[in-house]
């Protein structure tokens, strides 16, 4: 139900009642608003930064604040929240002062149009609805640029800290000097924490800040031995599952994910545990690549020698076998394991007959001495299966155990 006006001097009532009549045409002025802001005279970074249903939820949040308060009612002013969104978008300022202007024009339009249906008294009330109006306007991109510039300045303040390289280094432990760092990346001190990792990093440090900003989830970023990396304040594990839903919807890049802690302490380790997150990230799967999901791939890429070694003891002659015979038997291995053990489900994705997946199971039996039916073979195929995944063919090449040394292990 569309609010009453509530004030109670006559041209206050007017523009008041304006106001209502507006507010019960909502949808109909966000579509309005909408169309402004991407006419082909309009805003080009907004057709290819910002998407369609977002800016219509934007336009009507924006609305709903100026009608309201025209009618004397009080509501939280979004044009914070649309700073640091555009920010996080890599919309340039101009751009959405632009944007924001657009629509306050449209607004006004509507306004002159509703008072001259209004007839007399609704013309009245037109020369102060407007300058409110206005008033508003001009109040709404003050605070947008305000909101912007900040994000953007403390951003690359952060992407350039030596607080933050102190923590990723570990060179930060002593209680004073995390409060200091804490303080200086505009983080809290305890809590909990995520490192997050990407490569190649799409534009700017304070992009991915801002972004993340946007939807309420502090971080501070850096480049560190060419990949771009941020610590981010998640708080509690509800947080976590949002920050990890908004990289995914948002992905424009792959990125690598520690697993959380609670002490600033325990950044370096979680800036190790990110990189391996990234290294050993399928580039099939999710564009999110969690350590928790998958901790023996990063075993594998901390100790490659150890695992190149691991991998030519555990499958032996497989991997001598002519490249077509050996990516048949380590994908059939591979979908075996994907399909949690279902001969015929592993059959299903590899597009063949549950009989012959069987039969690769067997040849791999006797390429190897392992078996999928022993759950020690089962372990010591899949980890080798990683390191195969993980390294590249020149170093699984070293030489093999003595096959007789093999055969005491089974």
């Amino acid at each position: 139900m569309p609010d009453s006006p509530v004030t109670t001097h006559p041209t206050d009532r007017r523009i008041g009642l304006l106001a209502t009549a507006l507010n019960g045409r909502l949808t109909e002025l966000s579509e309005h608003a909408v169309d402004r802001i991407l006419a082909p005279s309009g805003t080009v970074a907004y057709h290819r930064l910002v998407p369609v249903e977002e800016l219509r939820g934007s336009c009507r949040a924006h609305l709903t604040f100026t009608l309201r308060t025209l009618t004397g009612c009080n509501s939280p002013a979004p044009a914070t929240a649309t700073a640091l969104r555009r920010a996080g978008q890599g919309v340039p300022l101009p751009a959405v002062i632009a944007a924001y202007h657009a629509g306050g024009r449209m607004l006004l339009e509507e306004l002159t149009a509703e008072a001259r249906n209004a007839g007399h008294g609704g013309l009245e009330a037109l020369p102060d609805g407007a300058a409110r109006l206005f008033g508003l306007i001009e109040t709404g991109a003050n605070e947008i640029t305000a909101a912007y510039r900040h994000a953007t300045s403390a951003a690359a303040e952060q992407a350039g800290s030596p607080a933050l390289a102190g923590l990723f280094d570990g060179t930060a432990r002593t209680t004073e000097a995390l409060w200091r760092a804490a303080d200086a990346l505009r983080l809290p001190y305890d809590g909990l924490f995520v490192v997050l990792v990407a490569d190649p990093p799409p534009g700017s440090a304070p992009e991915l800040g801002n972004r993340l900003a946007a939807h309420g989830i502090a971080s501070a970023w850096s480049r560190t031995a060419g990949l771009l990396a941020g610590l981010v304040s998640v708080r509690d594990q509800r947080t976590l599952e949002r920050l990890l839903i908004t990289l995914q919807r948002s992905a424009t890049l792959r990125y690598g994910v520690s697993p959380a802690f609670a002490s600033l302490a325990d950044c370096a380790t979680g800036l190790r545990l990110a990189r391996l997150a990234l290294a050993t990230a399928d580039p099939a799967g999710p564009p999110v690549a969690s350590f928790d999901d998958g901790p023996l791939a990063g075993l594998v890429v901390h100790s490659p020698d150890v695992a190149a070694r691991m991998a030519r003891s555990v499958l032996g002659a497989l991997l001598d076998l002519p490249a077509e015979q050996r990516t048949m038997l380590i994908g059939t291995l591979t979908a075996w394991y994907a399909a949690s053990g279902s001969t015929e489900e592993a059959a299903q994705a590899l597009h063949c007959h549950a009989n012959t997946v069987r039969q690769r199971l067997r040849r791999i039996h006797d390429l190897t001495g392992r078996t999928v039916t022993d759950p020690v073979s089962t372990a010591e195929l899949y980890a080798a299966l990683q390191a195969v995944r993980a390294l590249p063919r020149s170093v699984l090449r070293c030489p093999a155990l003595p096959r007789a040394h093999q055969q005491r292990q089974l």
